[in-house]
């Protein structure tokens, strides 16, 4: 059975921005039908830490119809940015804000990203500590676990605009260290994922804005898709 693909939208986003995502997971090596989750960018703006609930009961919404839709049992998830932590709560057996989604049975494996494991960002501290306290890392051993995060802007302070944005992202993260490589948003260190299978994407950025390059092109997807393509 070809699985079919489930994004998870990270912050600020709409299901628009995930076009050329769709695109290069639909063809071949991968052929994969794809779902978005339909959260838009005034539900992410006021939303705050530890009041996830919206995002996640989209999310699970969303895995029902891809799976009745293709007749599958599990799907792929792909969590992009917040995206991924929000596909660890949808995943987990224990309540979170009253839901009590687990998930993972419907789960072949678990595609983080640019998704911060580690964070010190004010509306995702509760959430990614409790993620990370009752399904830390590779949790549940029959998924399979993958972080890639891009290496394209060192933070500084005084550097070019994109470096210094990336100053004051990554500050958010780690505040007494935001001198760090990463995709323009989220550090390389904070994507780290114990257990999981870790890739660092030279020259890949957050968002493929202004021309830039991010996770859906062919040179990154090369490898944080290699296991869509061989069950493809």
């Amino acid at each position: 059975m070809n699985e079919p693909v489930v994004i998870a939208g990270g912050f600020l986003t709409e299901p628009g921005d995930y076009l050329s995502w769709i695109k290069a997971l639909n063809k071949p090596p991968y052929s994969r039908k794809v779902y978005v989750s339909t959260v838009g960018r005034i539900r992410w703006a006021i939303t705050r830490d530890d009041s996830f609930q919206p995002q996640i009961l989209d999310l699970e919404r969303v895995i029902k119809l891809a799976l009745q839709r293709t007749g599958a049992e599990k799907v792929w998830l792909v969590g992009h940015s917040a995206g991924g932590r929000i596909a660890r709560l949808w995943m987990g057996e224990r309540p979170y804000g009253g839901l009590k989604c687990n998930g993972h049975r419907f789960v072949r494996g678990l595609i983080s990203l640019g998704s911060p494991y580690t964070t010190k960002e004010p509306w995702a501290t509760k959430s990614a500590a409790y993620a990370n306290k009752y399904y830390p890392g590779a949790y549940y051993p029959d998924i399979t676990y993958v972080s890639a995060i891009g290496k394209s802007v060192f933070a500084r302070r005084n550097g070019s605009p994109a470096e210094r944005f990336a100053y004051q992202s990554y500050k958010l993260q780690w505040p007494d260290n935001p001198n760090q490589w990463g995709d323009g948003f989220i550090t390389v260190d904070g994507a780290y994922m114990p257990g999981a299978e870790n890739h660092v994407l030279d020259g890949i950025y957050h968002y493929g804005l202004f021309g830039r390059i991010d996770y859906s092109h062919p040179s990154a997807a090369k490898i944080w898709a290699k296991h869509l393509e061989q069950e493809a």
